[in-house]
């Protein structure tokens, strides 16, 4: 399990790097936006109900003219719960403005179903989401020092 969970971390890493640097002409498909949100609670730090979490994910905007118009892709991790799981967006709710967003994130088994919003009003690790889980039943709370980027 650990093992599986340092490989999604190092893709979701070497994907976010592949993102940030590319040129801003071949990083946006088609003219769209695009959001990646990364962030996860230090190890015994605690918010909420959420328990040490991590999240890693990209999306599409919905107006996008390509095949991956609305489209959310990456995996939440509920290290207390030992829950690592790829996640996408439930069809239909993803929302993004130039400095916001708001999405149910869901697993292909269900253990996963939470709805992720927040702000990028800051460069870098410097953004708070809020985290509303129904699976794992009753998980929720804010997450700081959160890198949320929308171009």
């Amino acid at each position: 399990m650990r093992q599986a969970a340092k490989v999604l971390i190092i893709l979701a890493v070497l994907a976010a790097v592949t993102l940030v640097a590319a040129p801003a002409g071949s990083s946006q498909g088609g003219g769209a936006s695009q959001l990646v949100v990364s962030g996860q609670l230090t190890p015994g730090v605690t918010t909420g109900t959420l328990g040490p979490f991590g999240i890693w994910v990209w999306c599409e905007a919905p107006d996008a003219s390509n095949p991956y118009a609305g489209e959310c892709a990456g995996s939440m991790y509920f290290y207390d719960l030992g829950l690592t799981k790829f996640v996408e967006d439930e069809e239909g709710t993803l929302s993004m403005t130039s400095s916001s967003f708001s999405v149910e994130l869901v697993s292909t088994d269900g253990s996963i179903d939470c709805t992720v919003s927040g702000t990028t009003a800051n460069p870098g690790p410097s953004n708070t989401i809020s985290v509303s889980c129904s699976a794992p039943a009753g998980r929720s709370g804010t997450l700081s020092k959160v890198v949320v980027r929308i171009t």
